[in-house]
């Protein structure tokens, strides 16, 4: 495994060509996993100034309380999202692999069902914090059915609003670090029968735009935080 500094992020115009075959998961402990090319989770997206509240709202109306059931409910998103679902050709032993995906100008929503065909050694990246650890998918891989959204900031400025608006929406969090130049937590929501976990992750980058990741993510055994 190896350490890299955060990815740069290019224009939206080209996102279908240079996003075609990477998408933003969820690993176990709850931390953005990149798979493909992509050079980082929110490659392609331009900033936008949408209001956390705006966003926090609309990511809850997508991936809850179902996570695996999001398509049902994008059509009219404010987010503008349209289906970009990202492919992985076959590659020597490895089959093809599809994880449904759709994309706007600013955001990014996948759901994962759970499936790893086609996503075995995969280049990936997890990004947390003020780093980023890369390798092959296997060590590392998505955990749980799981919704994802990714949006474009327009600076880190904006990340103090989104944890308020987060803590306001879905109470005390079960974990929750804001510092100057990033912020991650987590909530856990549902019920004992079906226990979902809300992660947050807004790592440090070098300039705007400011990426975040949010996940609802149906909790497995494994999972941990």
């Amino acid at each position: 495994m190896k350490m890299r500094g955060a990815p740069a992020i290019v224009a939206f115009a080209f996102a279908g060509v240079a996003n075609a075959q990477s998408v933003t998961l969820t690993e176990d402990s709850g931390r953005p996993l990149l798979v493909g090319d992509a050079a980082g989770i929110a490659e392609g997206l331009n900033p936008s100034a949408i209001a956390p509240a705006v966003v926090v709202a609309e990511f809850r109306r997508l991936c809850l309380p179902d996570p695996g059931a999001a398509a049902q409910r994008v059509s009219g998103s404010p987010l503008q999202l349209v289906s970009s679902d990202a492919q992985f050709p076959a590659a020597g032993k490895n089959q093809q692999g599809l994880v449904t995906q759709w994309r706007g100008p600013s955001a990014i929503l996948s759901i994962w069902s759970g499936d790893h065909s086609g996503l075995k050694g995969r280049p990936i990246a997890i990004t947390s914090r003020g780093y980023s650890t890369t390798g092959p998918y296997g060590p590392f891989k998505a955990e749980g059915v799981q919704c994802n959204l990714v949006v474009a900031l327009t600076d880190f400025s904006a990340v103090q609003g989104l944890t308020e608006a987060l803590t306001t929406a879905l109470g005390q969090p079960g974990k929750l670090v804001a510092k100057k130049s990033f912020a991650d937590g987590y909530w856990n929501v549902g019920d004992a029968g079906r226990p979902i976990r809300i992660n947050f992750t807004a790592p440090s980058v070098r300039g705007a735009p400011q990426p975040v990741h949010l996940s609802a993510q149906i909790l497995t055994k494994g999972n941990k935080r």
